[in-house]
């Protein structure tokens, strides 16, 4: 039995979901990546993603939950949009 299905690397797939505007599905796979991501960026992304899935947690420990996400949302596009 021949393997036809072609490989798609997960950055291909968080470039689609940029593409697309699905932003939580592409930080949810973004903010894993180490190679060629800062710190700062990882951990923008990473908040972002948390307080997509968590807001009623971040709202309780006073963070500005719309400006997390906004911060990942720029920092996803700027590494994987066009």
């Amino acid at each position: 039995m021949a393997f036809t299905a072609a490989l798609v690397k997960k950055s291909d797939l968080v470039r689609e979901a940029v593409k697309k505007g699905y932003f939580k599905q592409a930080l949810k796979i973004a903010k894993d990546f180490r190679i060629n991501i800062t710190k700062e960026d990882r951990e923008k992304m990473s908040r972002a993603y948390e307080c997509i899935v968590h807001p009623n947690f971040f709202k309780q420990i006073g963070m500005d939950i719309q400006s997390a996400i906004i911060a990942g949302e720029e920092v996803v596009t700027r590494l994987y949009g066009e």
